[in-house]
């Protein structure tokens, strides 16, 4: 039985690492769809009338009408402005309008690689789709970027950028009626006339034009048997351009994963007033298959070069008012990130002083950065979610040991190490025994993982206030309960302000319930000055 289970997972494993899907283009529009091609000057003069009472407050009672017009003849007119050959002005003015030129408000088009209607994205990838009524046309504008793997700008998402826009034509006495094309996560209303009016606006469709474009996530299984090779995508990617004024939420996703695994999460989020105007999402991006305690440094490392650079851009008021919301292994990786470990992590790997051991200059950094370093000072408050805080049984398995054993760890953890008898970055070599396997991130997961109970030795600081989500499968059974991949025993955590039990699985960042619960944290941030 053993053996087959054994053979069944290699083929598995052979068919995830062989697999390179390639990426798909954007929906592509060469000629105007039949249902868009009434005479453009019929359909301007249509939404010109409507227009005129949008811009009337005395006529309020017919917003909405006027609304759905406005909004149905302009749907048909991008259509027309957007297929066919030219360039963007050209296919303008042949309908009589023109491309006002973009401010703070709204982007210049000319600089997107393409520009599609939300409703030409496939949002099936996400649990719900969520829209906001209102004037205009949703629409995604999207930035190609490098594929994954090729270097690319600092904190920018491979790939590609989605955009949020919504498409507006606006008509005035002077000229033809003009384009502008609204930054949607910046502003929720536009002025017509003398009125104002809210924006329509798709937040499902850019986060699924992003996931269906990006590789990160058709590379879950490579992520975990072959990190080295993902070492560079290790890294913070901002959502949004860094802004000053709104607070972090740096989301760091769990083993055999990426940072899709929020995707839900922020197609809740991203509705919410509140949270565009007083956040800004960070995503944390590594290879899973390495030990946590070595990705917890990288973690690091890479969380000072971000704040350093927004720091670079303006005050640090918010940045210090950090978020950090840590699923599964991630949570690791955040809990030991924000705690002074002091000697703990040191005295748990090593039977020798650190002066005695026969380092070089790079392996005695990764040891001070990896097992004696100073915590990260920006984050106020972090987030639990499922995080085996006293690892999982599931990584004592045979099959999980099996699969540890296919893990080809990078060079970094290996020969150097090795080299410099320093196996314990990882886990648990003692004194000088350089036969010892490099442990991987499965089985730094274990129980009886030494790092793993020295993390929990060290109480959670007091200075940022802690949260937990948990999963038990809607059975109701806590203590006894279970995640499927985490018990209670050990993704319960204290003290913490608020553990909150959700009849979710492991996959907490998909439950709705867990959705709430964040939201409520979030609000609750704002009111909490610490």
């Amino acid at each position: 039985m053993r053996q087959r289970i054994c053979r069944i997972c290699l083929i598995f494993l052979s068919a995830a690492l062989l697999c390179q899907c390639g990426v798909p283009g954007l929906p592509q529009c060469r000629r105007v769809p039949a249902a868009s091609r009434a005479p453009a000057a019929s359909l301007i003069g249509q939404a010109r009338g409507d227009w005129a009472i949008l811009a009337d407050r005395s006529r309020a009672s017919e917003w909405p009408a006027a609304r759905a017009r406005y909004n149905a003849n302009l749907a048909k007119l991008f259509d027309q402005l957007r297929c066919g050959p030219d360039g963007w002005d050209q296919r303008a003015a042949a309908i009589g309008t023109r491309i006002a030129p973009p401010d703070n408000q709204s982007v210049d088009i000319a600089r997107l690689d393409g520009l599609v209607p939300a409703t030409a994205v496939n949002g099936n990838k996400l649990k719900a789709h969520r829209t906001t009524d209102g004037l205009g046309v949703p629409l995604v504008g999207w930035k190609e970027t490098t594929p994954v793997g090729q270097p690319r700008e600092k904190f920018q998402l491979p790939n590609g950028l989605p955009f949020n826009l919504t498409a507006m034509l606006a008509f005035d006495r002077h000229g033809p009626p003009s384009w502008s094309f609204h930054k949607r996560w910046m502003g929720d209303e536009a002025d017509v006339g003398t009125a104002r009016h809210t924006l329509a606006a798709d937040w499902t469709a850019p986060n699924a034009l992003y996931w269906r474009m990006c590789e990160l996530d058709d590379l879950l299984i490579q992520n975990v048997i072959l990190p080295a090779r993902f070492t560079e995508e290790t890294g913070v990617y901002f959502v949004t351009p860094y802004d000053p004024d709104k607070i972090p939420v740096v989301f760091v996703h769990g083993l055999v994963s990426s940072p899709d695994a929020f995707k839900n999460l922020i197609n809740e989020l991203s509705p919410e007033p509140w949270f565009r105007e007083n956040y800004q999402i960070w995503l944390y991006n590594y290879p899973t298959g390495n030990p946590w305690i070595y990705s917890s440094m990288k973690f690091r490392e890479v969380m000072r070069d971000a704040c350093a650079y927004a720091r670079a851009q303006g005050h640090d008021r918010q940045l210090k008012r950090m978020v950090v919301v840590g699923h599964s292994m991630g949570g690791l990786l955040t809990r030991s990130s924000v705690t002074k470990p002091g000697t703990r992590f040191y005295d748990a790997l090593f039977d020798k002083p650190v002066d005695q051991l026969p380092l070089g200059e790079t392996e005695r950094r990764l040891v001070d950065e990896g097992l004696l370093y100073e915590p990260l000072t920006e984050p106020e408050r972090v987030v639990f979610l499922a995080v085996p805080h006293r690892g999982s049984p599931l990584a004592d398995m045979t099959v999980s040991m099996w699969i540890s054993k296919l893990i080809r760890l990078p060079k970094t953890l290996t020969v150097e190490l090795l080299d410099s008898t320093l196996l314990a970055v990882g886990d648990a070599v003692q004194g000088e025994n350089p036969s010892k396997r490099m442990p991987t991130s499965i089985n730094s997961l274990s129980p009886d993982n030494r790092a793993t109970i020295a993390l929990n030795q060290l109480p959670l600081p007091e200075n940022i206030a802690a949260h937990s989500i948990i999963g038990d499968r809607g059975k109701g059974n806590t203590p006894e309960s279970s995640d499927g991949v985490v018990p209670y025993w050990s993704s319960h955590v204290s003290p913490v302000v608020s553990e909150k039990i959700v009849p979710c699985n492991h996959g907490v960042p998909d439950c709705p319930v867990a959705a709430e619960e964040l939201k409520r944290i979030l609000k609750l941030h704002l009111k909490d000055r610490r």
